[in-house]
């Protein structure tokens, strides 16, 4: 009886660090630096019940060209896909090569690549995410990607050149190309 309860111990406390390590490693809890917006920013961005859509499109519009709200703000010198399969997600991963790094940010930062949808998926749909660092090794952007049945992303932090979320025709093509070409990876 004793062996069982000292099995079934050393399993719950197993089972406890697995999900607290993967509660941890989904929210870049030990490595993240991102440059999220101010407060003031956030108000600009807000949205309320007496803004429509186009309203608030007008308002991404007039900060698409500015060098404050570029993705991800910071800059980059490492860029990791991952397959988003809970707990296993963290062995997935696939390093971009480094000369391609300008063209994913330069992807993430044209609007033609985004369209004005309306987005409402939960993360667990999205078959891919992505992970941007720093020199210092560093979380500072990560995009979630819904690519197969919504075409939708999600981003951290917000850039207004993303729109709503959505991919337009031409960025989903572009993005499933990108993701899929083995040679951009190492």
């Amino acid at each position: 009886m004793k062996r069982f309860l000292k099995i079934l111990l050393v399993a719950a406390c197993l089972f406890a660090f697995t999900i607290l390590w993967y509660w941890a490693d989904d929210q870049d809890y030990f490595q993240s630096n991102y440059n999220d917006l101010t407060e003031q920013q956030k108000e600009i961005f807000n949205w309320r019940s007496n803004v429509d859509n186009f309203d608030l499109a007008q308002v991404y519009k007039q900060h698409f060209a500015d060098t404050e709200y570029i993705f991800p703000r910071q800059q980059v010198s490492k860029i990791k896909l991952f397959k988003n399969i809970p707990i296993i997600s963290v062995f997935t991963g696939k390093t971009l090569r480094q000369n391609q790094v300008d063209y994913f940010l330069k992807f993430c930062n044209d609007t033609a690549n985004f369209d004005w949808g309306e987005t409402t998926w939960g993360l667990n749909e999205a078959e891919y995410f992505i992970r941007l660092y720093n020199s210092e090794d560093k979380v500072v952007g990560k995009i979630y990607f819904c690519l197969a049945d919504c075409g939708q992303i999600d981003a951290k932090p917000f850039s207004p050149s993303m729109k709503f979320g959505m991919l337009s025709t031409i960025g989903l093509y572009k993005i499933n190309q990108f993701i899929n070409d083995k040679d951009q990876w190492e």
